[in-house]
């Protein structure tokens, strides 16, 4: 992948990643267990500080529990400018990548002796979302899910629901395509999609919702040498939506992303 990935890609990918999150975000984070019981409910801190010569980025969180106040996660991590794609230093073994189109994907190669995960982000103004989606090493059937709610801390105020998150089962609305994007995870480069029907109801899949219009669609077993699609949609007004599918290939199993904008009809 190295060879195929230019410096003209990395750079975009990494002033990108400054532009789009190198802000304070504060919010919600909630975490699930595999059959959507929630596990923990979290305050959310996580700022992204770039150096004046943008060589790293900082990365502060701060997880506070909101059922016990005391129970505090605080941690600082330096992220550096590499390739191929932005390596974090909680997962070297991972590749991040971000859109063109105020989208995101932290994705592991399938493994059997690693936790296996890939986590999503959307934004909108000043508004983040991401999902992290976790398969056993073994077993590939889904283990956990970790839903982040932000808001840029610099902006005006948004507020996310207020009601403790629960999981439900609806009929999701019928979508007009608006924009969709393929970018791909062999060489950073984006391309326009006509389209990628997505099937909420194929079989041996679970469809979760979420407070805040938020609903993910994802296989319950990960299937080695079958393309797999780990689809977040997130319904972020009246009628829009914004979606990412990480496309798992049956021949490569690090993923590409597909960001898709939709109106409600």
């Amino acid at each position: 992948m190295t060879n195929q990935v230019s410096d003209q890609q990395l750079y975009r990918q990494w002033h990108r990643f400054i532009e789009e999150h190198g802000f304070t975000w504060k919010g919600l984070l909630t975490r699930y267990e595999g059959d959507g019981e929630i596990a923990e409910l979290l305050t959310s801190t996580r700022k992204f500080t770039a150096a004046e010569d943008a060589s790293t980025v900082e990365h502060y969180l701060c997880f506070t529990n909101q059922e016990d106040p005391s129970k505090v996660l605080e941690k600082t991590f330096v992220v550096d400018k590499c390739g191929p794609g932005l390596i974090h230093p909680v997962d070297p073994k991972s590749i991040v990548m971000f859109s063109a189109s105020g989208s995101g994907l932290m994705s592991r190669a399938l493994s059997q002796d690693d936790v296996n995960y890939a986590e999503v982000y959307l934004n909108v103004d000043n508004r983040r979302m991401s999902i992290v989606i976790f398969y056993h090493p073994a077993e590939y059937t889904l283990s956990r899910i970790s839903l982040f709610r932000e808001v840029k801390h610099t902006e005006n105020d948004f507020s996310w629901s207020e009601d403790r998150p629960e999981i439900t089962q609806k009929n999701y609305p019928n979508l007009k395509l608006v924009n969709s994007t393929l970018l791909s995870s062999e060489t950073f480069e984006e391309s326009p999609l006509d389209d990628y029907p997505v099937n909420w109801s194929q079989e041996n899949r679970i469809i979760f919702d979420f407070p805040d219009g938020i609903s993910i669609n994802v296989p319950e077993r990960l299937k080695v040498g079958q393309k797999d699609d780990l689809i977040v949609s997130w319904q972020y007004n009246d009628n829009q939506v914004k979606r990412g599918i990480a496309q798992f290939n049956d021949d490569k199993r690090s993923s590409d992303l597909i960001t898709q904008d939709c109106v409600i009809t």
